[in-house]
């Protein structure tokens, strides 16, 4: 809405958490990537078979790459931003094609 000419796609959602909330992996897997990003912050990818979950907006990463990870374990604190909001960025991808993350998510 800022800028009526440029388009962003949203691969995923984002998930405003209180302070000092943890990311969990969705399902048991296999962490493919750590990734740190320009602002800091990092990108977690675990893969589950033919799908990948990924975390992005991770300020401190408590797994590494090669590590198998269980359900509902911790992967990483969520950065608060300059804000104070703290928002986790959450994508599942079956290979190359993005899915809808909402029916992953622990209720």
């Amino acid at each position: 809405p800022v800028l009526p000419d440029i388009k962003i796609k949203n691969n995923g959602i984002d998930i405003s958490s209180p302070s000092g909330s943890n990311a969990r992996a969705i399902y048991e897997g296999n962490v493919s990537a750590v990734i740190s990003a320009p602002n800091g912050t990092s990108m977690i990818m675990i893969r589950h078979g033919e799908y990948l979950s990924v975390y992005s907006n991770i300020n401190q990463v408590f797994v590494k790459k090669g590590e198998n990870v269980t359900a509902k374990q911790n992967i990483g604190s969520v950065y608060k931003n300059d804000e104070g909001a703290t928002i986790l960025h959450f994508e599942i991808w079956k290979e190359k094609e993005p899915q809808n993350p909402e029916s992953w998510i622990s209720r």
